[in-house]
């Protein structure tokens, strides 16, 4: 027989193991007891571990050396029980089905694609996959369950340019994901979901509901006994999956001698967990959302996993989208197949046409599909507004990406002589209130480091899904040496007292005749407000100039953090003669290049036109010159139909035209925030976190 390479279903209660047959079917392999699935519960006792069905009949009564429900803990490093993680742990389910299916198949098995929830985090499946490689596996790809779930429907069901809604209602998680099939290749746009809302959540609200109804009637509760919780539980899921074909279930339930039966209607069930309902619901509502499409864009809406049977889950999908959802075939083991579909790379779809059935001869057609990241990466970054900090996340790799993928920055820089080393929080997030830390990485500098000295931190993100990054000192190509610790939220009233650094901002004014009136009223009262803004932003650190053009150059402040001083000397800009475009650079340039070392440069030009005749080249020589110096320039351009854009462009990127005068100020922010951007920069703190300097 050749090479076999099997998909997994490590799922939260209950896991199991396919392969594609030489016939192109993917086939569930049976485990020794001859089931389909083996329970995910492990016993851990007197050294020995035992997985699967002999496990779970004493998850009760020996609960103390029974675990289950590990996927859960999937992320959390702190986790132990009897000494093992919960990788170990995940690692000794795994190995029990590699045994099963060696002994099947009659075969060893070296290689595996292992799925997990969509909205596992990149930890969480870097932890997977490592529980893979402990099992003696190479993990060939860690795959999203509603991926595979609907690669293994969509080769049957799914014709070219349908956009589907995977609704994946496990043991212990919840996922909704949206996918395309478009070309012949299944696209994952976004998922969503809850890792810790699943079928077991629904059967333990049936065992609340029924201990206390005993509770009303003896004044006990039946979960205090270990046999009597771990009897009364299993009455409760099998009374929950009756609901999906009875109106009403008989529950029974005992206690030190007392015994009673509990008659429970669906009604009743259905409206206790009702809150649970709506949350699928909106975790699918948030995914739609996420793309930018609503129900109607959504052509079928496929169920999967086991506890996609509740009667209300299809229900309540329903009525929020018009569609009659779809119930997988095998719900229990749609994922499991599509694993193994995508472990082997083809398959024999069942039905004879329709979908991606077009394959000539035998029928067995090749699988494709994208590996596209459904959520954003980036940093736990501060930022200034104004003189007051406040931390965000700032985005590196944005959801949509195709991976693998590598984004580097190169803007970033040692902030002060001798620094040690600098960190970098990793963050999965949708937005600033709602984000989740995966990792913080230390980048040790080199000896000698000096402030200004640039880094360039790149982040990689890889087919399983798995985020790492790595740093090098761009003076001398070398790497980083990097370590991952727990990360630590900077403290805001230390970041308050951090120095800001130094930021001189000269400000070039057209007044030429063609400025007058409102242009040159609009141009002065922004002067003012953006000076005061500046002044009150840099804390003492900053300074303004100004410097007017006509036919010639005039200093009208030289550079000071008197706002006074500016506001008197702004109101004697007057317009005159023509535009020596050239001159006021120059003159700009001289006044910033009298600042002491180290401080940040702004040249901020302000023009209605194009330069007088015959200084057009030389204008664009000065511009040159000044970005040689390290001195940002940018300039706004006022009036479209006065201003070449292409010509602006051409002395500087930083360059804006706007139509009406009362957007200049807005204008000037944004290229003041442009600016400070470009130049980033890792800011000194007493936590060592990474900050980014966006001016104001």
């Amino acid at each position: 027989m050749d090479k076999i390479v099997v998909g997994i279903d490590l799922g939260t209660t209950f896991s199991s193991v396919a392969y594609v047959d030489k016939e192109g079917m993917p086939t569930v392999i049976p485990n020794a007891d001859n089931k389909n699935s083996t329970p995910s519960v492990v016993l851990i006792e007197n050294g020995q571990i035992t997985v699967g069905e002999i496990a779970l009949n004493q998850w009760v009564t020996n609960e103390e050396h029974v675990v289950r429900w590990i996927k859960r803990s999937m992320g959390s490093p702190d986790y132990r029980f009897q000494g093992m993680s919960a990788v170990e742990i995940s690692a000794e389910t795994l190995k029990s089905l590699k045994t099963d299916a060696e002994l099947f198949l009659g075969m060893p098995l070296d290689e595996t694609v292992i799925t997990c929830p969509a909205y596992f985090n990149t930890i969480e499946i870097e932890n997977t996959k490592i529980a893979g490689e402990m099992a003696g596996f190479k993990v060939r790809e860690i795959v999203k369950e509603p991926t595979a779930a609907a690669v293994y429907y969509g080769i049957e069901e799914m014709n070219d340019g349908e956009t589907i809604l995977v609704c994946d209602l496990g043991g212990g998680t919840f996922d909704a994901t949206i996918l395309k099939l478009e070309n012949g290749v299944f696209k994952p746009l976004a998922s969503m979901g809850d890792r810790e809302l699943g079928g077991h959540d629904w059967t333990m609200s049936l065992v609340d509901m029924i201990a206390g109804r005993f509770w009303e009637k003896f004044n006990e509760d039946p979960r205090d006994d270990l046999v009597a919780g771990q009897m009364l539980y299993e009455a409760c899921e099998k009374g929950k999956r009756d609901f999906s074909k009875l109106a009403s279930v008989m529950i029974p339930c005992m206690h030190e001698g007392k015994m009673e039966q509990f008659m429970v209607s669906r009604d009743d069930f259905e409206k206790n967990t009702e809150w649970r309902i709506q949350e699928l619901v909106m975790w699918s509502e948030l995914a739609l959302e996420k793309v930018g499409i609503t129900w109607k864009d959504i052509d079928h809406i496929l169920l999967v996993g086991g506890s996609s049977r509740l009667r209300r889950m299809a229900l309540a999908l329903e009525k929020v989208s018009g569609k009659k959802p779809r119930p997988g075939r095998e719900p229990d083991f749609m994922v499991v197949k599509g694993a193994a579909i995508l472990a082997h790379g083809r398959a024999r779809p069942r039905r004879p046409r329709g979908g991606l059935v077009e394959a000539p001869g035998a029928g067995i057609t090749e699988i494709i599909y994208e590996r596209i990241i459904t959520r954003n990466f980036g940093t736990r970054a501060i930022v200034f507004d104004e003189d007051k900090p406040r931390i965000t996340n700032s985005l590196i790799i944005p959801h949509g990406t195709e991976s693998p993928v590598s984004r580097s920055r190169e803007d970033l820089e040692v902030s002060s002589d001798s620094q040690e080393f600098f960190d970098l929080p990793m963050v999965e997030f949708e937005s600033d209130e709602d984000y989740e830390i995966i990792n913080n990485y230390r980048f040790k500098c080199l000896p000698g480091a000096r402030r200004g000295d640039h880094v360039k931190v790149t982040f990689h993100y890889d087919i399983s899904g798995i985020l790492s990054a790595d740093a090098i000192d761009l003076n001398s190509g070398k790497s980083l040496k990097m370590e991952r610790l727990p990360y630590e939220e900077p403290d805001l009233d230390k970041i308050i007292s951090i120095r800001v650094k130094p930021r001189w901002v000269v400000f070039a004014v057209d007044a030429s005749y063609s400025m007058d009136g409102s242009k040159m009223d609009n141009a002065k009262q922004v002067l003012k407000s953006k000076a005061h803004e500046l002044l009150n932003m840099g804390g003492g650190n900053y300074k303004v100039g100004i410097v007017s053009f006509a036919s010639d150059a005039e200093i009208v402040c030289d550079p000071t953090s008197d706002l006074d001083r500016i506001e008197q000397s702004v109101d004697n800009i007057y317009t005159s003669g023509s535009t020596a475009m050239d001159d006021g650079i120059s003159k700009a340039m001289e006044m910033v290049l009298s600042s002491p070392a180290g401080i940040d440069r702004d040249i901020v030009m302000l023009t209605d036109g194009m330069p007088d005749s015959g200084r057009k080249q030389n204008t664009v020589k000065v511009a040159q010159d000044v970005k040689s110096r390290g001195i940002t320039l940018s300039t706004l351009g006022i009036g479209k139909d006065d201003v070449d854009l292409d010509f602006l462009m051409s002395l500087t990127e930083l360059s804006l035209v706007i139509d009406a005068v009362d957007g200049m100020g807005d204008a000037v922010t944004t290229l003041l925030t442009q600016s400070a951007e470009r130049r980033g920069g890792l800011i000194e703190a007493p936590t060592g976190g990474l900050y980014e300097k966006r001016g104001v």
